[in-house]
Parts: structure tokens; sequence; C-alpha cells
């Protein structure tokens, strides 16, 4: 219950991580979004990291990265592209490897969310190196903004594996996102399911199933009016496939996944698979991070 319990109220402090490019603008009105919904502090880095070797000459290299920018034009930029006013907002430039200047700032300023846009790998089932890193080091919660915000999140589905700590993905959603609609999804990858059971044994399983769902959402600490608006829904299949399946389908603009701190080993859904949930759906993706 402690982990629970550390993880229902919203952030304290934000912050959000941007390279200044344009695909950036989405993470940076999502952050700000979340910062004026919670009334808390925004803090943002820019990381100024060194080109490598083999990557375009600084001469066709974007204006951002042709050499290193003043702090005082970070800012500047960094408070033209804000649409509205940010009551508390602090803004960071550091040097050095970007993932670990990401959780610096964040272990220094007491961040316990880090927002940042989706990166723009090779191939859309990879992840970029930065939220690769993110994902496996920050011992914050990661939000990984993908759609353009127009309102705050409204449709949201939560990933459980059934286990005791993946109700904190649950109860966190419920506390940071009490008007949304709530899509609580167990995905169970059964290979070749179809050649071993037949239609009586296929109902049977789906009542256990729904009935292990239903016990989970009972023993899981929510007040009876969010209880009731959740939707529970057992799928058969791929996590990743099934998830973004649902997130067209449903147009449901966040995907909540649990992970804790226990070595690279993520408690998620069947097995572990967020590193293939987080770039495989088109919605923003919410990696909760329990504290142990």
């Amino acid at each position: 219950m402690t982990a629970i319990a550390s993880s229902l109220a919203p952030p304290q402090k934000i912050l959000l991580a941007t390279d200044l490019r344009s695909h950036g603008d989405r993470a940076l009105d999502r952050a700000a979004q979340l910062a004026r919904q919670w009334q808390v502090p925004l803090h943002v880095v820019h990381v100024q990291s060194c080109p490598v070797e083999d990557e375009l000459s600084p001469i066709n290299q974007p204006s951002w990265r042709q050499g290193h920018a003043s702090p005082v034009l970070v800012e500047r930029q960094i408070r033209r592209d804000l649409r509205q006013e940010i009551a508390d907002l602090t803004i960071h430039v550091a040097d050095g490897n970007p993932a670990d200047a990401i959780l610096d700032t964040a272990a220094q300023q007491g961040c316990d969310l880090i927002v940042l846009g989706a990166s723009e790998p090779s191939s859309p089932s990879a992840l970029g190196r930065v939220t690769e890193q993110l994902l496996r080091k920050s011992p914050a919660s990661l939000l990984v903004v993908k759609s353009r915000p127009h309102d705050a999140y409204a449709n949201v589905v939560v990933g459980t594996d059934f286990t005791a700590e993946s109700r904190v993905g649950l109860t966190t959603a419920a506390q940071w996102f009490p008007a949304a609609r709530l899509a609580l999804m167990h995905v169970l990858d059964i290979p070749y399911t179809s050649l071993w059971l037949d239609a009586d044994h296929s109902s049977d399983l789906a009542r256990m199933e729904m009935a292990t769902m239903r016990s989970f959402l009972d023993d899981t600490p929510l007040a009876a009016e969010v209880r009731e608006r959740v939707v529970p829904m057992i799928e058969h299949g791929h996590p990743e496939i099934v998830l973004r399946d649902h997130v067209v389908r449903e147009e449901a603009d966040l995907v909540v996944i649990s992970a804790f701190r226990r070595g690279l080993a993520f408690h998620l859904l069947v097995g572990g698979t967020s590193r293939r949930i987080v770039p495989a759906v088109p919605s923003d993706v919410l990696l909760v991070r329990a504290q142990q």
C-alpha cells in the first residue's frame, strides 16, 4: 500500500526535457497544460550535447545544433513558444549526455514527472536513445508526448497484469485525471489459442479472466464513483498491437503503464513490453514509476 499511496497525488514538480526542435512543441504544450491543471511548478531543461563524429557537418545541421546557444537565447525561445504564461517557470541549460543531464536536473529540482516529446527513430518500432535510457533509469514517472494537446486527458487506457504492484498505474490515473474515462485492459498473449481451445473452453477461460479482473478491481483502493467509470477489458494478442488498435478505435489520448525500480525488469501487462509499447501506440504514454 505504501507504493500505491506514494503515487496517488499528482506530481509536485514537472520537468520538461526539450531539444528545441519543432516536434517538441507538443510536449511543451502538454507540460504547460499539466502544470496549470495541477498548479505546480514547471522546470524546463535543454541539454546542449556535442555532435558525434558521424553526424552532419555543422553547416548542414539544424540551427539549434550549430554551436551552443546562449542560455538567454534558449530561455527566450522557450518563453516565446509557450502559448500561455506559466506562473512558476524555471529554465535550465545543461551540457553533456542528454539522458544523464535530464536525470540530474530532475533529481536536483525534486521533479517527480519528466515530460518529453516522442523521438524520431529510424523505424516506428524503435525507441530513441534518450527515451530508452530514461525508460530504464528514471526514478521519476515519464510522460512521452506524441499528440498535440487540446485539453486535459479525457480517454485513458491503463494496462494491468493483475499484480498488486500494477494497481499503481490505475490508482495514479484515477487521481491524476479525475474527469477522464478509464479503461482497464489486461492483455493475455496465448500462442495458437484457437488450436487447443474449443468454443466451450474459450468461454470458460473468458469467464475466469473476467472474474480475476473483477476481483482485482474490488481489491483496488478506488472511490465508488471512480470504480463505476472504469471499463474492464480482457484481450488476447500482443500487448503493443492490442493497445495500438484500441487507441486508434476508441480515440484514446493516453496509455498508462507501470514500471518498477527492479533493475531492468518492468512489470507490465505480459512480460517486459514497455520498450515495444511506447513507440507502437499513437497516443501519449505515461510510465508510472512506483517508488519501492
